[in-house]
């Protein structure tokens, strides 16, 4: 099974071959279902899952890139993601998630288009910094006793808190975000696709893995962040003008959602999660993708000068509204179910978050409807590579795609 995985890596000056083979593998995978050797241990079908999502969207960057060594860092980034959904060593877990800034580092100030982008590197490095040398100290504090993947022994809350910390900016939390929109911004829009749907998962992926620990400590201050995280995070997407910043900020408060969701610990609750995950990175690979097509043409991101979808290309206009639409949670996406279970989740904890979530909801709805209405009508003429945009149906496809209740249930 894992000689497709390093045949991959064989291939990686050839991307279809590289993707042949990560398929292959994923496929495999799934039959041969907790496979144990020396680092790596598949121990839950939502990392799986999650290594599927990241194929689909190296297929789509794939097709649309046209630059060599953009292909070749998507590769190298999808690869590390791969092996970092599935060790079961906390060092290597520690490794990959540090190794994954190195592509996507390479991508911002090799491929970016503004001055501002050695900016936002420095904000990237920086915030990894950080955020990462205490994970360390806590790795080496346990006398390297960390060897499996799952932290389920009692922790103090400091500790716990010291533990969560790289892995909250990669979520990225409220607080911890700020790199992401300038590193969005800065980003070619291939690099910004992975940012935006694998990156993100990275954090995810790792705080389920320590989630055992958050059992015995008290989780009051999560919650706090994720409801701050979420109403801040939307209102900051109704008073921007980039559209770029825009999408960034709206995955700042999906994630703050995620968070939520993840600290009630409950099974529904990291079912939904892991749902919203999956349409997460579905739906802002897509956003990120219709952008970055919008700006190829016009040469402007501004949320002012998007306009006359429909009178220039009536493709772009449908996947527009159904991508945002999406991204606001309307039945019968991906993101609507997760999110749907989150609420019911919370309902049952206490009342007094329907009032917050209702606040978050009504202002998200806002945002992605504003930015349909005001890009769709308009007299102007777009030249859109209508071409290009037709590849990004089966991502679509994925977003609307309740087949994976089947898979957790």
């Amino acid at each position: 099974m894992l000689e497709f995985l390093f045949l991959s890596v064989l291939w990686l000056f050839k991307p279809i071959y590289f993707l042949l083979f990560a398929v292959l593998f994923s496929f495999l995978i799934f039959n041969n279902f907790s496979w144990g050797g020396l680092f790596l241990v598949l121990d839950s079908y939502s990392f799986i899952l999650l290594i599927v999502m990241s194929l689909f969207i190296l297929g789509i960057i794939i097709i649309s890139e046209k630059n060599n060594n953009l292909l070749i860092l998507s590769e190298i980034l999808v690869f590390i993601c791969i092996v970092f959904f599935i060790p079961s060593n906390m060092m290597m877990l520690y490794m990959f998630f540090e190794l994954s800034m190195f592509p996507i580092l390479v991508m911002i100030l090799g491929y970016g288009s503004q001055i501002e982008k050695i900016n936002s590197s420095y904000y990237l490095m920086f915030y990894a910094a950080f955020c990462s040398f205490p994970f360390l100290f806590v790795y080496f504090k346990s006398n390297f006793l960390l060897v499996f993947t799952y932290y389920n022994f009692v922790i103090s809350w400091e500790m716990f808190f010291i533990l969560s910390l790289s892995f909250m900016m990669k979520f990225p939390i409220y607080f911890l975000h700020l790199w992401l929109p300038k590193a969005h911004v800065e980003a070619p829009t291939t690099a910004s696709m992975l940012l935006a749907g694998l990156l993100l998962k990275l954090g995810t992926a790792g705080f389920l893995r320590i989630l055992g620990s958050l059992s015995f400590v008290h989780n009051n201050v999560w919650i706090l962040i994720a409801f701050l995280g979420m109403i801040l995070g939307s209102f900051c997407c109704v008073f921007q003008s980039d559209s770029k910043a825009l999408a960034a900020y709206s995955s700042v408060t999906h994630m703050s959602f995620l968070l939520l969701s993840l600290v009630f610990i409950t099974m529904s609750s990291k079912i939904s999660s892991v749902m919203l995950m999956l349409a997460h990175g579905y739906t802002s690979t897509l956003m990120f993708y219709l952008i970055g097509e919008f700006y190829h043409t016009s040469g402007s991101r501004m949320i002012y000068f998007m306009s006359s979808f429909f009178s220039s290309s009536m493709i772009m206009g449908i996947l527009f509204s159904v991508v945002f639409l999406s991204n606001s949670g309307v039945p019968p996406s991906l993101s609507f179910l997760s999110e749907f279970l989150v609420i019911s989740n919370s309902l049952l904890i206490s009342k007094s978050m329907f009032l917050m979530i209702f606040i978050y909801f009504v202002v998200s709805f806002y945002y992605s409807l504003f930015l349909i209405t005001s890009s769709l009508m308009g007299k102007s003429f777009h030249n859109f590579n209508t071409w290009n945009i037709g590849f990004s149906v089966p991502l679509v496809l994925m977003m609307y795609n309740v087949f994976w209740l089947s898979v957790f249930y």
